[in-house]
């Protein structure tokens, strides 16, 4: 599944503002404060990490699916997730990739 358009970040505007980062060895988040007062979540995924484009777009449909808890948690007010995946994500199993992701939005949020 996707997220609905109103939850997906423009990446072209966001990609040079600065915000604070969360490095992991998997990916790295940049996060910004929006007044939208919901959450925006942007997925960037190089040909580093899978040449394929369906692997690229399957990877980003796992990582959409494991951040749609996280739209529900609106009480922190409006932020922009921009998640920058590292080769080294491309080959983590489904389980793995979702429980990353869960363990570190669980910290940010």
């Amino acid at each position: 599944f996707m997220l609905a358009k109103k939850y997906r970040l423009p990446i072209q505007q966001v990609i040079q503002k600065n915000g604070k980062i969360v490095k992991t060895p998997y990916f790295l988040v940049k996060f910004f404060s929006n007044d939208l007062g919901f959450f925006r979540f942007g997925i960037i995924i190089s040909k580093k990490v899978d040449s394929r484009a369906s692997a690229r777009n399957k990877i980003k449909r796992i990582i959409f699916q494991s951040v749609r808890p996280y739209l529900k948690n609106q009480s922190a007010g409006g932020k922009d997730f921009l998640i920058i995946l590292s080769p080294k994500a491309g080959i983590l199993k489904k389980q793995e990739l979702t429980q990353v992701i869960k363990e570190t939005f669980n910290k940010l949020i």
